[in-house]
């Protein structure tokens, strides 16, 4: 899923650039490192346990779908994300995409 772009000039980029990504194992690579790093902090724990309380909470309601339960979640998500998990990541995708505009 290609995230949001405030300008049509990125989204132009994201797709070429995701699919070398996964061509040359980058992806998983960071990908890898980002679950691990995440893992570390606490985060997935963080965002399971409220998950589950979600769903728990829902089911007193007759229930909530998998896609309005990650809806919600998903801000708060994103915003939980600890800023030195996020900083070495996007350094690590920065330094890929140096590399990429030095060999194109």
């Amino acid at each position: 899923m290609a995230p949001s772009h405030k300008d049509g000039r990125n989204a132009a980029l994201y797709a070429p650039l995701r699919r070398r990504m996964i061509e040359n194992g980058d992806w998983d690579r960071i990908s890898a490192r980002l679950a691990r790093e995440l893992n570390e902090s606490g985060w997935i724990d963080k965002f399971k346990n409220r998950s589950k309380e979600m769903a728990r909470g829902a089911e007193l309601n007759g229930g909530i779908s998998v896609e309005t339960l990650l809806m919600e979640l998903m801000p708060q998500a994103e915003d939980d994300i600890p800023m030195n998990v996020r900083q070495e990541i996007i350094g690590v995708i920065r330094k890929l995409l140096e590399r990429q505009i030095e060999f194109s």
